[in-house]
């Protein structure tokens, strides 16, 4: 159920990751969210770390064309997932309460460009009416 809900019903096809540069000046507020939040988890390069958390890189929630799962993941955390043999994933918290509309925007931009291949087209808005749709408005 859980990667039917990050994956959608047809996840993408694998397809080569063109990042945009994470150096861009549009993306710079987005990279500090993911410094500042994100990057102790997935690693500073979007690497990710075994038993912790995964990668960014190539992710395919990233690389997803509609960011709505991005988005949710990153406003209702995803709770800690346990697979067969030694292999487990930690708990990742929300950010609903932490982080505001244009910074989650910034983040999902960032992380879509930067690891998804894909643009960075998200917006506040965007964020706010699933923030408002998962009931966790402020």
């Amino acid at each position: 159920a859980m990667s039917t809900y990050l994956l959608g019903d047809q996840p993408p096809q694998p397809q080569p990751v063109k990042p945009a540069s994470a150096d861009a000046a549009q993306f710079k507020p987005g990279r500090q969210q993911y410094l500042a939040v994100c990057a102790g988890c997935h690693g500073r390069e979007g690497e990710g770390k075994p038993h912790v958390a995964v990668a960014m890189l190539g992710n395919s929630t990233v690389r997803n064309a509609d960011p709505h799962n991005l988005i949710v993941s990153m406003l209702d955390g995803i709770e800690a997932q346990k697979f067969p043999g030694l292999e487990s994933l930690q708990d990742m918290p929300g950010f609903a309460s932490r982080l505001s509309d244009a910074e989650l925007a910034d983040l999902a931009n960032y992380l879509r460009a930067s690891y998804g291949g894909q643009p960075g087209d998200v917006s506040a808005d965007k964020v706010k009416a699933l923030r408002v749709e998962a009931g966790k408005g402020h």
